[in-house]
């Protein structure tokens, strides 16, 4: 990309930016007023906003010969020189209001600590708001070193990280469903670290205690 490109491209996302910023502002006002009463208890979002604004490029020659480039909202005529060039565009567009997940149903991920026989396992179902499986879809999981540390003072040792969780990355069944095996044995004695799971931006944590307990 051309350096007059690359400094088009910048200055019309700053724009574009700052306009979703004052929007997202905006919507966030209209939310606290219906919740507080001031809108009598009504509620308004704003679905999409068309915008048109006018910009001008302009090209100027230093003294030692090199240019500066610049791009900004025009506000009126310009004065031009011999030594400055200048180009007027119109740029517009539509700004629009997408739910979370693209409006799909929220996901909702369930973690549970069971066993099964001697083994103890981890039991993950994967569903949405409006009741539904999602199969075939990407766990992951990972002992959260952060969220530990936080809740029990300490952080995980390598050994736990590493082999504490049979499989980091599972994909449920056809029933939403996984299952992931845990090596008790890894972890020292007392010890309790915190699982987290993720799937399509639903997480889950649980703790996991020596000798197998959950908290």
């Amino acid at each position: 990309m051309s350096r007059g490109g690359q400094v088009t491209a910048e200055a019309i996302r700053q724009m574009l930016v700052g306009l979703a910023d004052a929007l997202r502002t905006a919507q966030n006002s209209l939310a606290a007023d219906a919740q507080s009463g001031e809108l009598g208890g009504i509620g308004y979002e704003i679905p999409y906003l068309d915008f048109s604004f006018e910009v001008e490029f302009t090209s100027r020659e230093e003294q030692e010969g090199q240019p500066i480039l610049a791009l900004r909202p025009r506000f009126g005529a310009s004065p031009t020189t011999d030594t400055t060039k200048e180009i007027t565009s119109r740029v517009a567009g539509r700004l629009v209001s997408v739910p979370p997940h693209g409006g799909s149903p929220t996901p909702l991920l369930d973690i549970r600590l069971v066993e099964e026989g001697e083994r103890l396992v981890l039991a993950l179902r994967l569903t949405n708001a409006a009741g539904e499986v999602l199969s075939g879809t990407q766990v992951a999981l990972q002992v959260d070193d952060d969220m530990t540390e936080r809740l029990t003072g300490r952080r995980p040792s390598t050994e736990e990280r590493l082999n504490l969780l049979a499989i980091q990355v599972i994909r449920t069944d056809g029933d939403g469903r996984g299952r992931v095996g845990l090596n008790p044995g890894a972890l020292e004695d007392g010890a309790r670290v915190v699982v987290h799971a993720e799937a399509r931006g639903a997480t889950a944590r649980i703790i996991v205690s020596d000798p197998g307990g959950v908290a």
